[in-house]
């Protein structure tokens, strides 16, 4: 009888250790797989979250730049067109400047003024960019004033920057709405409906009628199938004025460092009592933020040197006269 109750235990604590392991074994098939689930789904909704931003910073290059295929086809000009379309595709694919040279900047100097105070302009084109709010801290932080040549970008994150611009006593210009060469230098009416709508723009986001206009590529671009005359005259006809430059940081250029912008800017300013330097505010730009703190603090502590923002007051320099 006792060997019967002893078998009828040991049978129920198999039975029961059976059941926790059928147990065990059901809740981890249940939870496995969960867990698998949730940590795909959260790495998802990462890996969706830069999809969307990398296909709105596709679109908004496309839109600006064109696309791939124009791009590729820019890349392949026939024999007679040659030069005119690798400086084309130069221009269109982020060579916003040339190296000019033989360019009479001598505009830049005012003879009458020849012993008073040197005035130098900086001056970024192409934001709004990821880097302006930095880029207006240290503007801040140094009480400086700058001028920018912004683009058309109706994205929200970027307006409290064109705000920022306009409250903190910066000067707002105008660099074309879109930046696409080809679209813009196409016509006259192309310019003309372009440079409207940037207008207008700024002026819904920040409330300033903009009148201060820099060439994409400069006026001296060898991209427009408009003389540049004409433009310019167009310009005049709005209450508008370009402004060109003569000291450039190359911050476009290939193999730019922080050390290189800032010797190309801060070497240059001795020359003119005027000058007008031209920055970039672009995501790519970062040696030129980096650069930027030592520019201000080298060009404050020269004799007789301020900086200042374009006003209606500034003596332009234009390459094109």
């Amino acid at each position: 009888m006792l060997d019967g109750n002893r078998k009828k235990k040991t049978y129920s604590k198999k039975i029961k250790r059976l059941r926790r392991g059928i147990v065990i074994t059901v809740v981890a098939a249940c939870l496995i797989p969960t867990c698998i689930c949730i940590i795909l789904s959260v790495r998802y909704d990462r890996l969706n979250a830069k999809y969307k931003q990398s296909t709105a910073d596709l679109e908004w290059y496309r839109q600006r730049y064109g696309s791939e295929l124009s791009i590729l086809s820019a890349m392949q000009p026939d024999e007679d067109a040659a030069g005119a379309a690798g400086s084309d595709l130069g221009a269109e694919t982020g060579g916003f400047e040339q190296d000019y040279a033989d360019v009479d900047t001598s505009g830049a100097q005012n003879p009458e003024d020849i012993e008073g105070t040197r005035y130098v302009y900086l001056t970024f084109d192409d934001g709004p960019s990821i880097y302006t709010e930095e880029i207006l801290d240290i503007l801040k932080e140094n009480d400086v004033k700058a001028t920018f040549f912004v683009c058309g970008k109706p994205d929200a994150k970027y307006v409290n920057a064109y705000k920022r611009i306009v409250e903190e006593g910066h000067t707002l210009g105008m660099h074309s709405y879109s930046h696409k060469y080809s679209d813009i230098y196409a016509s006259l009416d192309s310019f003309k409906e372009d440079f409207d709508k940037l207008r207008i723009f700024l002026y819904e986001t920040t409330g300033v009628w903009a009148k201060y206009y820099r060439f994409p590529g400069g006026s001296s671009n060898a991209v427009s199938k408009v003389d540049i005359k004409e433009l310019e005259n167009f310009l005049e006809g709005t209450d508008a004025t370009f402004y060109d430059w003569n000291i450039s940081a190359k911050d476009d250029k290939a193999g730019n460092t922080k050390e290189s912008i800032y010797a190309n800017i801060v070497d240059n300013v001795p020359k003119f009592k005027h000058c007008i330097v031209l920055m970039h505010d672009a995501a790519d730009k970062r040696s030129t933020v980096d650069a930027l703190p030592d520019i201000i603090r080298d060009i404050k502590a020269m004799d007789d040197t301020v900086i200042v923002p374009i006003t209606d007051n500034t003596l332009p320099v234009q390459h094109i006269k």
